[in-house]
């Protein structure tokens, strides 16, 4: 493009040539001239076109940080919905034992499976951090688009680390409570599952005693309430992460 110039210039000079000295001399500047602008706009294409090749290659880049991200986003989700199937059983067996002693009911083997939901917290969520990582690798601005990046940011910084915060809180009192489980119940051991481990009925060692015993209610009840609390913050990690999700999907799509 700059030669086509240089010739268009060039056959400027020879149709109009410049007469004596001071011809000679405005010959001169006029080609100086030119040859600023044609190396100036040389200079002036050749950084647009660079400037266009880092743009497609930080989009490419984008892309590949948002693709990974998707992915730890529907495991995230997946992960999410599975726990909070598992929350809903737990708070089920949970009714029915509190009910069951509150109205001091007769002992049945049936409670042995529900003992075991009870007492469990749900406070052993794992959420993927790895396209969040990447990210952050990369570098947070290599989103272009303002709403997408917040909206990525917050759900991982804010949303996630309240939910996480929160069951590693409610996590603490786990020894205090197994402790108690363990003075209370022996396991169903010929029952152990492979497949299911954490599922192995509890049976009281003493039926008349756990009826009186003053800490497992309380402490059964305790349970419910922290597990009803995750339960609404796991409602809201939902909604913000199908939010993202629906995001990234069209990004991706444009």
């Amino acid at each position: 493009m700059i030669n086509f110039f240089r010739k268009i210039r060039q056959k400027l000079l020879s149709e109009n040539p410049p007469n004596g000295r001071a011809g000679k001399f405005s010959k001169y500047i006029l080609y100086a001239v030119g040859e600023i602008v044609l190396v100036v706009l040389g200079i002036l294409i050749a950084l647009q076109i660079n400037n266009w090749n880092e743009f497609n290659k930080d989009r490419k880049q984008e892309r590949k940080v948002l693709t990974e991200l998707l992915t730890s986003l529907e495991h995230n989700y997946n992960r999410m919905i599975f726990d909070s199937i598992n929350r809903s059983n737990w708070k089920k067996s949970s009714e029915v034992i509190i009910n069951h002693l509150e109205k001091k009911g007769k002992y049945s083997d049936t409670l042995n499976k529900h003992f075991q939901d009870a007492r469990k917290p749900g406070t052993n969520l794992s959420l993927s951090y790895a396209g969040y990582e990447g990210l952050k690798n990369v570098g947070y601005n290599i989103i272009i688009s303002d709403t997408l990046r917040k909206n990525i940011i917050e759900l991982f910084e804010l949303t996630y680390k309240d939910l996480l915060e929160e069951m590693e809180y409610f996590e603490s009192f786990q020894p205090d409570r197994q402790s108690h489980i363990d003075r209370l119940f022996s396991y169903e051991h010929k029952t152990f599952d492979p497949n299911n481990p954490f599922n192995v009925p509890l049976i009281p060692n003493d039926y008349e005693s756990l009826t009186n015993d003053p800490i497992y209610l309380p402490m059964i009840i305790s349970v419910t309430v922290q597990r009803s609390i995750i339960s609404v913050m796991l409602h809201h990690n939902l909604k913000e992460t199908a939010k993202v999700i629906e995001l990234i999907n069209d990004k991706l799509k444009q």
